[in-house]
């Protein structure tokens, strides 16, 4: 295949995997927006519903780190193929659940469907770009993620109005039969940039060296506290909307846009400003994680809608360029062979974040009646995480396989 028909189709192979997030979101995003119509349909009270949203962070905090296993031992494309297909078929019957047991049952497992995409499609990452360009094409993936939170609420909220929560669980589901026949025609001959394209596997050595680095470690506590903040304005910040500022739900899902969509252009741009500085990266990391929490203080304090989503705005912006160097690292300083793992790494610690930031942040608000203790313990989490970034060491830039074990501070 010539190097232009090989651009191109590593274009269309970003582009439906970039569509393949956006039906993540969507399919995680509807039972929030559903969970009234659901707890009315199967009689369930709030504390039982949150059982069932933790069901699902509970099954894809597990698979992060099988998932990342399972793609460099038996490629990205077959495991993105697998992944997409479990998590439809548990979307679809989590419209035909009868009852809390098998409400959660099928949640935690649609949480391990989608818990093999995120290691296995930045493994694709690696399969189909030159060394040279997987930064900048990881960085415009994951972009997906802020895009798809945005999108979600917009596409799914009047088809449960329409149709019911039970349709519309079906309806979604079947989105992943398309991206499936999208991303099999778009790979079936698309030049592949990495050993998985031949079956070479890891060995046991390679896995030890990379459990055994310390760069990995720290990027993970740092995506761990970022994502504390990220995890904690995604699931209060409706509430705190409508609560504390008055809004009406049709406006919430508006203003909630906003920042999302500042963070996906940020996300978009700082892949490629780190693909610039290379291994400056580090003070961009700390200086970001910095202003994100000086913002999250500065929302703590306003009462104006205008003031807490400019505020909001200008943590997001910022937080991008600490979401894409997390998000690249794999590519940039691993060793190729265990991107897939050592990705399955790093997600696991972010969406460990997941579970716990919404029950801390929800204790802070129920004890004391405001929601500023709770933007607070943001803050304190930005703080605990530039602290940590101040001792990464100053990675080389890698456009090849960087030997990752001998990664050096440069000062």
């Amino acid at each position: 295949m010539n190097g232009s028909a090989n651009k191109l189709n590593s274009k269309m192979i970003l582009l439906v995997l970039y569509f393949g997030w956006i039906i993540s979101y969507i399919d995680r995003t509807v039972i929030s927006l559903a969970i009234v119509q659901i707890g009315a349909d199967l009689t369930l009270d709030a504390s039982k519903l949150g059982i069932v949203l933790s069901a699902f962070f509970m099954g894809y905090a597990l698979m992060q780190i099988p998932g990342g296993w399972l793609a460099d031992r038996f490629g990205s494309r077959k495991v993105i193929v697998v992944a997409v297909v479990a998590w439809s078929i548990f979307t679809a019957l989590s419209g035909l659940a009868w009852s809390l047991t098998s409400l959660i049952l099928i949640r935690f497992l649609f949480g391990i469907g989608e818990g093999g995409y995120p290691a296995a499609s930045t493994k694709a990452i690696s399969d189909y770009f030159p060394a040279d360009k997987r930064t900048k094409a990881q960085s415009t993936m994951m972009s997906s993620n802020a895009l798809g939170a945005a999108l979600a609420p917009i596409i799914c909220a009047p088809l449960l109005v329409a149709f019911g929560w039970r349709n519309v669980f079906l309806f979604v589901g079947l989105l992943g039969v398309v991206f499936v026949v999208w991303f099999l025609l778009s790979t079936r001959q698309a030049g592949n940039y990495s050993n998985s394209g031949v079956a070479v596997k890891p060995s046991r050595k390679e896995y030890t060296q990379l459990l055994r680095n310390s760069y990995l470690w720290k990027v993970l506590l740092i995506f761990f506290f970022v994502n504390v903040t990220n995890w904690g304005l995604i699931s209060w910040m409706p509430s705190y909307l409508m609560q504390g500022l008055g809004i009406d739900l049709k406006s919430v899902g508006l203003f909630s846009a906003i920042p999302t969509l500042f963070l996906t252009i940020g996300m978009i741009i700082s892949g490629r400003i780190i693909n610039k500085i290379g291994s400056k990266a580090k003070y961009g990391v700390i200086t970001g994680i910095i202003i994100t929490g000086a913002s999250l203080y500065l929302m703590s304090l306003s009462s104006g809608v205008f003031q807490v989503i400019m505020y909001q705005s200008i943590a997001f912006t910022f937080m991008s360029f600490v979401m894409s160097f997390v998000f690249t690292v794999p590519h940039r300083v691993m060793e190729q062979k265990v991107v897939g793992t050592a990705f399955g790494i790093i997600n696991f610690g972010g969406q460990a974040a997941g579970i716990f930031s919404p029950l801390i942040m929800g204790a802070l608000i129920a004890s004391t009646g405001s929601y500023k203790a709770a933007f607070i313990f943001l803050t304190i989490c930005c703080l605990i995480a530039a602290v940590v970034a101040c001792f990464l060491p100053l990675a080389k830039k890698s456009q090849t396989a960087t030997d990752y074990s001998t990664v050096k501070t440069a000062n």
